[in-house]
C-alpha cells in the first residue's frame, strides 16, 4: 500500500467499501490524508442536503453535478471539528449555476427585452426565480464564455459573448424583490441603456483577457480532442451491423492513448453509459442513429462534454477548506438526460498534488470493464511512469494538433460511408 499514492488508495477503498483497506489507511497513513477532501453522496439522514434549501430540483432545466439527495463533506478541518464535538462538524459550502451557451443566450434576450418565444421566456423566469427566492444562488458565466469566445476570435464583429456577459452583469443591479413579485418586469437601479453602457468597458476587458487565456485555449483543444473521439466512436459503431460494445471501448482506448495523449475517463464513461443504458441515451442519437447532420452535431456534443469537464474543475475549488457544488443549466433535454444518468457519487481531491478522482453511478461496473479491456497489449501503458507522462501531456494538449485529428477522423468517416455504400450497391 505505501507505494500507492494515498488519493488512489483511499479512492479504491471507498469505492469498494473495503473496510480492511480503510482500517489500514487509518492506522498507517493518517498524516498523508491531511491534504485530502472528499464528497461522498449518500441517503443517510445525518448528511447534508444537497438542495441547501434552494429548491433547485423544482426546475427541470437545472441538473445537479452530485447524486442527490445528501452528501458527507470530509476534510482535515471537518475531521478536527468532529473530534471535538463528538462526531459532528460544519462544512463551508459554495455553489453556483453554470449555463450552456443556448440558455445564456435566451437569458440575454429576455433581459434585453427582445421578443422571444413564450416557452423560452418561461424557462428563463423559472431559473431567475430561484435566485429571487434565495440571493445566495450564484450564476457562473465562465462555462458559456469558454464556449463562445471562439466566436469573437473568428469574427471580431460578433458581440454575442459580450452582450451576454453584460446581461448577466446587469443582474447584479436587478431589483429582485420586484422580479419575484412580477417576473414580467426587470427593474434595475439605473436606466437599462445607461447600465449597459457603464458595464461595457469592464466586460470588454474581461473578454479580451479571456480570449488570450491559456485556460480557454486548453479547453478548446480538449473539445477538439473529444470531437475526434466521438467521430472515432461513430466509425466503430457503424463498422458492423451489430456493434460489440466492449470491443468499441477497447478500440477507443487504443485510439486515445497515442492520439489524445491521455485516457479520457469522463468521456469514455459517458460513451459506455450511452451504449449500455437500458433507457437508451438520446444524447448519442446523432451518432447511433446516423443523423445527416452528425458532423455538426458532434461538435456541439464535444462542447457539452467539455463543459462537464469545466464543472469537474469547478467542483474542486476551495476557499479556506470550503467545498463547491456546481449545478448545470441547459435547454438540451438529451444532455440533461445523460447527466442525470451519470451523477458523481464520490469525489476525492488531493489539494497538495492537484489531483481529483470521481466515481459516478455505475463506477464499479465501468472500472471492471475498463480493466478487462486493459488486459490486452494496453496493460503496458498503465505503469506509474506512463500514467504520469500522460497526465503531463494532457496539460500540454495543442489545439492545432487536435484540429488536424478531427479532420482526419472526418475524412475516415466519409471514406467508411463511401465504402459501405459501394458494397451495398454491388
Amino acid at each position: 500500500m505505501p507505494d500507492i499514492p494515498i488519493v488512489d488508495a483511499l479512492f479504491s477503498a471507498l469505492l469498494t467499501s473495503d473496510k480492511v483497506a480503510l482500517d489500514a489507511i487509518e492506522s498507517q497513513r493518517t498524516a498523508e490524508c491531511a491534504g485530502l477532501r472528499a464528497v461522498i453522496c449518500t441517503d443517510s439522514p445525518g448528511a447534508i442536503n444537497l438542495e441547501l434549501g434552494l429548491s433547485l430540483s423544482s426546475s427541470e432545466y437545472v441538473t445537479p453535478f452530485f447524486e442527490s439527495p445528501r452528501a458527507f463533506f470530509m476534510s482535515a478541518g471537518t475531521s478536527i471539528q468532529a473530534r471535538f464535538t463528538g462526531g459532528q462538524s460544519n462544512a463551508l459550502i459554495d455553489f453556483s449555476l453554470s449555463f450552456d451557451s443556448n440558455f445564456a443566450e435566451k437569458m440575454r434576450a429576455a433581459i434585453a427585452g427582445e421578443s422571444i418565444q413564450q416557452v423560452d421566456r418561461n424557462r428563463v423566469d423559472e431559473v431567475l426565480i430561484l435566485k429571487a427566492r434565495n440571493r445566495n444562488v450564484q450564476f457562473d458565466v465562465l462555462p458559456f464564455l469558454i464556449e463562445n469566445t471562439r466566436l469573437t476570435r473568428d469574427d471580431p464583429r460578433n458581440e454575442r459573448p459580450l452582450n451576454t456577459l453584460i446581461a448577466f452583469r446587469m443582474l447584479d443591479h436587478l431589483d429582485w424583490d420586484t422580479f419575484r413579485d412580477d417576473p414580467t418586469r426587470f427593474v434595475f437601479d439605473v436606466p437599462c441603456e445607461e447600465l449597459k453602457a457603464a458595464l461595457r468597458p469592464e466586460a470588454e476587458a474581461f473578454l479580451s483577457e479571456l480570449q488570450a487565456s491559456e485556460q480557454v485555449i486548453h479547453h478548446e483543444a480538449k473539445s477538439a480532442g473529444t470531437q475526434a473521439l466521438l467521430l472515432r466512436f461513430a466509425r466503430l459503431w457503424h463498422e458492423k451491423r451489430k456493434p460489440d460494445k466492449r470491443r468499441i471501448l477497447s478500440e477507443l482506448l487504443r485510439f486515445s492513448i497515442p492520439n489524445l495523449g491521455a485516457i479520457p475517463l469522463t468521456e469514455l464513461h459517458l460513451i459506455w453509459s450511452g451504449m449500455t443504458s437500458e433507457l437508451g441515451s438520446p444524447f448519442f442519437g446523432p451518432i447511433t442513429g446516423r443523423s445527416k447532420t452528425m458532423l455538426d452535431d458532434v461538435r456541439g456534443m464535444a462542447w457539452d462534454m467539455t463543459l462537464l469537464r469545466v464543472l469537474e474543475k469547478n467542483a474542486t475549488a476551495s476557499q479556506l477548506g470550503s467545498f463547491f457544488i456546481p449545478y448545470f443549466v441547459s435547454i438540451d433535454r438529451r444532455w440533461r438526460h445523460l447527466l442525470r444518468l451519470n451523477p458523481v457519487r464520490l469525489m476525492l481531491i488531493d489539494d497538495a498534488h492537484r489531483r481529483v478522482l470521481f466515481a459516478r453511478t455505475d463506477e464499479l461496473e465501468f472500472q471492471h470493464v475498463l480493466g478487462e479491456c486493459m488486459k490486452t497489449e494496453l496493460q503496458s501503458e498503465m505503469t506509474p511512469e506512463k500514467v504520469e507522462t500522460r497526465r503531463r501531456s494532457a496539460q500540454a494538449i495543442r489545439l492545432d494538433a487536435m484540429q488536424q485529428l478531427v479532420a482526419e477522423e472526418e475524412s475516415g468517416w466519409f471514406e467508411q460511408a463511401l465504402q459501405q455504400s459501394q458494397n451495398e450497391t454491388r
